[in-house]
């Protein structure tokens, strides 16, 4: 199947809904992207296109959660154009099913809350077990962590690869 992929960025028109369709998660929202050109020193608005987003699963509760009207994003997804009818009205519906969003920098900058991976419950059970011993014989880095720069342990003037400390001299 050829899916049309696209780019958007725009502005929230309102926050987005979180509903569960036939077991699955959806978030949807109303993207508007605004093109403007320059008259003089100024940028004026030309036309708003609107489209409707959604995002499923895992990800679209990690939109409901983060996303509120008037974010201006970076929507990454499949095009889908659809003819409607209602009675005596048709139209046109532009929607996208999204891969990726996220924030726009252009404005300023977006701090984000990172949680540990602890707290996610899929990570729960892996965090209970100890992590695998590490050894310095298999990863040198470890040994440079532990002895000092040039230390007997690593052989006087070596790097923990086996490389010499200071370069040899190039005709350069």
């Amino acid at each position: 199947m050829n899916e049309d992929l696209i780019t958007v960025v725009g502005a929230l028109g309102a926050d987005p809904t979180l509903k569960t369709v036939n077991g699955e998660r959806l978030a949807e929202f109303r993207l508007a992207s605004t093109s403007q050109r320059k008259e003089g020193d100024a940028y004026v608005d030309v036309r708003t296109n609107w489209f409707s987003v959604e995002a499923w699963g895992r990800f679209a509760e990690h939109v409901a959660a983060s996303l509120r009207k008037g974010d201006l994003v970076v929507v990454v997804g499949k095009l889908k154009i659809e003819q409607w009818e209602s009675g005596e009205r048709r139209g046109t519906s532009v929607k996208i099913r999204a891969d990726h969003i996220g924030p726009s920098l252009r404005t300023g900058p977006v701090a984000k809350d990172r949680r540990a991976r602890e707290q996610e419950p899929e990570h729960r059970a892996q965090a209970t077990e100890p992590p695998p011993a590490r050894d310095a014989a298999h990863e040198p880095a470890l040994a440079l962590a532990r002895e000092p720069r040039g230390s007997t342990a690593l052989g006087a003037g070596q790097e923990a690869w086996g490389a010499p400390l200071t370069e040899p001299d190039t005709p350069f």
